[in-house]
């Protein structure tokens, strides 16, 4: 449960919209409210982008909940295998931990990108020293 905006395909565009989205729901409560619902695993504040076609591709801020969800935006993570990466530091570091994981990792890996969406697990919010991990659905290379 959360909320979402709009992700352009012009990657570099989502720049400029997601942080500002985060701005807003760390300042009109929605963040704290997200944590107190927060019930199930992944046990952390989600950032998942849902890039797939056909349907609209989109960012939520969210957590894993059992709780209903009232006026939050309901999106069910499809099951998937995971490879999953733990990083911290500052908030940029998270970027730079993604773009080696599709650069270094993935096409040595013997997997390929699976069908799902991206996970950022927040486990620490301090956005100076943050503790994530970031999910990606893989599934093993034919041949």
């Amino acid at each position: 449960m959360g909320v979402s905006v709009p992700l352009h395909k012009e990657i570099e565009k989502n720049f400029s919209v997601i942080p500002p989205k985060w701005q807003e729901a760390a300042t009109d409560g929605t963040l704290q409210r997200l944590v107190s619902i927060m019930d199930t695993p992944p046990m952390g504040v989600l950032g998942v982008s849902v890039c797939m076609d056909p349907a609209p591709w989109r960012y939520y801020i969210s957590v894993s909940t059992s709780q209903p969800k009232g006026d939050l935006e309901e999106y069910t993570v499809p099951a998937a295998t995971w490879a999953i990466f733990p990083g911290e530091g500052a908030q940029s570091s998270i970027q730079e931990l993604e773009q080696r994981i599709v650069t270094e990792w993935l096409p040595t890996s013997g997997y390929e990108y699976g069908s799902g969406p991206d996970l950022e697990v927040y486990l620490n919010p301090d956005p100076q020293h943050a503790q994530y991990e970031v999910w990606i659905p893989v599934v093993k290379k034919q041949g």
